[in-house]
């Protein structure tokens, strides 16, 4: 993890990359921010509705009542708008400039490695199977620009999310929301597990896939010869194993990808059936006059901002 930021600045980036990366970094970080500000304008106007509903249905609702309320939730859901707006153009912003400077930053790792294989003997190439330098080049290239382009920023802005999220839930229900704390190992749990043997079985994927070029290629590129010593069918016979075992790893690979879901929607169904069940017995209690701080938009911010909000980062 040490090494991180001197990959990321690495190959000499210059001061308009380096621009592009602290405002990326800035920007995932405001993009975090405006989803619990909307979870707490959800659980106002929830209040609201069901204030003029209790009112109406009283009859003791007049006009100007009526016209102040209206005039509130028209007021809110106009926040809600900005609010959206400034979400849109914070991740519009953050994902595009991790999205170019990862690809930059590709581009000069290409560059430096190409430069130094040229400085390099021609034995270090005898001991290279034919197509490896270009297999490496391209799929070790590739994971670095996945690992440092987009997927940062939504990182960083599912980290600020993650602060502000908890922030708002125990100013709103504290004790609704320590009870939720429960989400944090559960949803860190399957994702490291689930993260590490996705990660196993992509690399003997990628390994396997390599070996299978490489074999290939050298075949082609020494027709002539395999077909003078007939070794067309023992080449076809480890192509084919290459290939065989490449698919074997990608199903375990598919296989933990589909138990990590599955243990990811259980783990936010239940966190759900806990929050509301708790939810309702402190509208119950707020009712019966022992708990005079919960509403019902309280419980919905925090149930809003901290289940279904933290259950789509970490699914991302």
């Amino acid at each position: 993890m040490a090494g991180y930021p001197r990959m990321l600045l690495a190959g000499g980036p210059s001061k308009l990359e380096l621009g592009t990366l602290f405002v990326g970094f800035v920007a995932a970080c405001a993009s975090g921010v405006p989803f619990p500000l909307i979870g707490i304008l959800f659980g106002q106007l929830l209040d609201d509705f069901n204030e003029a509903t209790c009112s109406a249905s009283a009859g003791t609702a007049t006009a100007s009542s009526r016209d102040s309320e209206q005039s509130d939730i028209n007021s809110k859901i106009l926040i809600i708008f900005y609010l959206a707006i400034a979400q849109f153009v914070t991740i519009y912003l953050h994902l595009s400039c991790w999205t170019t400077y990862g690809a930059r930053l590709a581009q000069r790792l290409r560059e430096k490695y190409l430069q130094n294989l040229l400085r390099q003997e021609p034995s270090f190439f005898d001991n290279l199977p034919p197509g490896e330098v270009a297999s490496r080049l391209n799929t070790d290239i590739q994971t670095i620009r996945s690992g440092t382009s987009e997927k940062v920023g939504i990182c960083i802005s599912s980290f600020s999310f993650f602060i502000t999220a908890y922030i708002v839930a125990f100013i709103k229900q504290s004790i609704l929301a320590a009870m939720l704390l429960s989400l944090i190992p559960a949803y860190f749990l399957m994702s490291f597990i689930g993260s590490y043997y996705i990660e196993k079985y992509s690399a003997r994927v990628s390994d396997y896939a390599a070996s299978a070029a490489s074999i290939a290629s050298e075949a082609l590129s020494n027709l002539i010869v395999v077909q003078a010593f007939g070794a067309n069918t023992r080449l076809e016979e480890k192509f084919s194993k290459a290939l065989k075992e490449s698919e074997h790893e990608g199903m375990k690979k598919a296989t933990a990808i589909g138990v990590q879901a599955g243990f990811l929607y259980f783990i936010a169904y239940s966190a759900n059936g806990l929050a509301f069940w708790q939810g309702s017995r402190k509208v119950a209690e707020s009712v019966d006059g022992s708990n005079a701080g919960s509403t019902v938009g309280s419980v919905f911010t925090v149930i809003f901002i901290l289940v279904e909000g933290k259950y789509s980062s970490f699914s991302q």
